[in-house]
């Protein structure tokens, strides 16, 4: 379920000015439109250790993380139950941190959205015909939108659950709807959804 729209900190510039949400943050950190992945994930991770050991209270130095090709990178700590997860869009990059458990983030920009022919076959395939549907209903200027706020919680909640990306089946969505999900507040251009996994 959708929930309300989650503080976005931009990255290093509200270095001062970080909270934590319910135990949850997200960082944006923006980039050259012309900057390779490979240099954005460099950064975003160097990124990350800073702004855990503000969090921590403790040097970059002792902030040991785990990337694996495939798999959501890890805070090496076992004191910590610390979720991780990142996304990356042409021009900015995102962190969301869940100080109490997993968590996923996932971001779109509204231009790489693409047009309603391929967009309505992609909503079938991925979000089923009722919410295809739902999205189509709307006016047309506001479709692009729609479809990226839908994929992007969808996004998310297959990095909390740790899957990969399946098309839509009844179970799938069974699996998916629990987990509960927030709007970022970005800027015009793009839309992102953060999905955790709720403390008990």
């Amino acid at each position: 379920m959708l929930q309300q729209r989650l503080s976005v900190f931009e990255w290093p510039n509200d270095a001062g000015k970080l909270s934590l949400e319910n135990g949850l943050l997200v960082i944006a950190l923006k980039t050259p439109p012309t900057m390779q992945r490979q240099e954005a994930r460099q950064l975003i991770r160097l990124a990350i250790q800073e702004v855990l050991a503000l969090l921590l209270y403790c040097d970059v130095s002792e902030i040991d993380l785990l990337s694996q090709a495939g798999q959501a990178v890890k805070l090496l700590n076992a004191q910590h139950n610390i979720g991780l997860s990142i996304s990356h869009e042409v021009g900015l990059s995102l962190v969301a941190i869940n100080m109490y458990g997993a968590v996923g983030v996932d971001v779109m920009a509204i231009s790489s959205v693409p047009e309603d022919a391929e967009l309505r076959t992609l909503a079938i395939e991925y979000f089923g015909v009722k919410a295809a549907e739902l999205i189509l209903s709307k006016p047309t200027r506001e479709h692009k939108e729609a479809f990226a706020m839908a994929w992007t919680k969808f996004e998310a909640g297959l990095k909390v659950r740790g899957e990969a990306l399946v098309e839509w089946s009844a179970a799938r969505d069974e699996k998916l709807k629990s987990i509960p999900v927030c709007r970022l507040a970005l800027g015009d251009g793009y839309i992102g959804a953060i999905a955790y996994e709720a403390t008990i």
